[in-house]
């Protein structure tokens, strides 16, 4: 495949570096923490499921049922031309719901963990000349399905919200999809040469858990209702190692391809079937610190995996390319006109800004792939007086990759849109009746 070069075509996602490692990896996170760089683990957002951050469950204040997608358009760049090519990808959703009087807190949904769509196109010569196209094409990705707890295990606090709080939560998580991949090597028509086309899917499935802290504290004191509130607060989350069963499926095939384009096999080279092993996923971290006010808030973190330390323990499976350490670091601010009270529309609405910095864990003609963007966007009210339902709209531009050693340079621009509902602020959902 030239490590990313050469001539290429996408047909189903915006990237051809989607053909290296598991796919493009997605960060798991909905639009109100997209639209702030990313940032999760300090999160405190009491409308939305922030399933990275399990401890944050506990701080939800409606039962909130949240869902979002982006589309892209990105311009790929590589020594021998430029294409632009658009794509849009499903977020997955959460359902979060607070009981216990406020302290405990549950949550359900679905994530895409990563996502694999290309179709490259490359060139490759036989000793008299004669020019061979080869296709590699790619289909697929991972999921994970979540059902998390987040519990305030201590906390000390007065009728002003002066103290401290304590959260802890924990997802578990059942990892499932598949990566699928064809090669073809299409030889001069008329010659009574045969095609070859090789197919390859490795199926990963198996449960997965993660836990997460927050710790708040109080910056100022409070001495009426009518001072600010101000807290800060620091978070922790860890994904322990895992290893996925994995199972793996391989066909190469002679064909020919009929004057109506239709392929015809001529011939079985090799056939595997349901060859069972592991995949060795590493562990994850994040640390982050932020300060949150009525009106402000603004959150830093950092994330690692170190990606080298995986393992495909699948016989007959080769991986892609080597994988590297990824490194994320975002920051990312809110702040919300009213501080929450009452007041018009525009000052009701939660206005959003974040920048991070990524190694990627992708690394293609021995360079470790980089990442950087910033992106911002805003959460309109929707039915405010009876709800607290949100729409959330917001852009992120960023640039991955370079032209150097023959790589392709992405630049993006990135269009996000979700929505949190929340029901009639009347309702009382999974609170006690009590009979006076």
């Amino acid at each position: 495949m030239g490590g990313g070069g050469g001539l290429y075509a996408q047909t189903v996602t915006d990237s051809p570096y989607s053909s290296y490692g598991f796919g493009d990896l997605i960060g798991n996170t909905q639009v109100p923490q997209a639209l702030m760089g990313g940032v999760s683990v300090t999160t405190l957002d009491p409308y939305s499921v922030a399933s990275l951050q399990p401890a944050s469950y506990a701080g939800l204040q409606k039962t909130t049922f949240e869902i979002g997608g982006v589309g892209r358009r990105v311009q790929l760049r590589s020594d021998e031309g430029s294409q632009v090519r658009t794509s849009a990808r499903f977020l997955g959703f959460g359902l979060g719901v607070p009981f216990g009087s406020g302290r405990w807190g549950l949550a359900l949904g679905l994530a895409p963990f990563s996502d694999v769509g290309f179709e490259i196109t490359d060139k490759a010569y036989l000793s008299d000349g004669q020019e061979v196209d080869l296709k590699y094409l790619g289909d697929g990705g991972l999921n994970r399905a979540y059902a998390g707890l987040g519990w305030a295990v201590w906390q000390n606090r007065d009728s002003l919200g002066n103290g401290e709080r304590l959260t802890v939560g924990a997802n578990f998580n059942y990892v499932f999809g598949g990566i699928e991949r064809t090669r073809k090597a299409i030889y001069p028509t008329g010659q009574n040469y045969v095609n070859d086309r090789a197919f390859s899917s490795l199926t990963m499935r198996d449960p997965t858990y993660d836990v997460g802290i927050q710790f708040q504290g109080g910056l100022k004191q409070r001495r009426s209702l009518d001072d600010p509130l101000w807290r800060y607060v620091v978070g922790v989350t860890v994904q322990p190692q895992v290893s996925l069963g994995a199972r793996r499926t391989e066909l190469i095939t002679s064909y020919t391809v009929g004057s109506s384009g239709v392929e015809f096999t001529r011939d079985t080279i090799a056939y595997s079937e349901s060859v069972r092993g592991k995949v060795k996923v590493p562990l994850a971290w994040g640390l982050g610190a932020g300060i949150v006010g009525p009106a402000w808030s603004v959150m830093a973190e950092i994330r690692q995996r170190d990606w080298s330390r995986s393992r495909i323990d699948v016989e007959g499976y080769q991986a892609p390319a080597p994988l590297g350490n990824s490194l994320y670091y975002g920051l990312g601010a809110s702040w919300t006109p009213s501080g929450g009270r009452a007041g018009g529309f525009l000052e009701r609405s939660t206005y959003r800004v974040g920048f991070f910095h990524q190694q990627d864990y992708l690394i293609v003609n021995g360079e470790q792939l980089k990442e950087i963007g910033m992106s911002f966007g805003t959460s309109l009210p929707v039915m405010s007086s009876i709800t607290r339902s949100r729409f959330n709209l917001g852009v992120q531009l960023g640039k991955r990759g370079t032209q150097a050693n023959g790589a392709i340079d992405e630049r993006y621009v990135a269009l996000y849109v979700g929505v949190s509902i929340t029901p009639d602020l009347r309702e009382k959902w999974f609170k006690k009746t009590r009979i006076e």
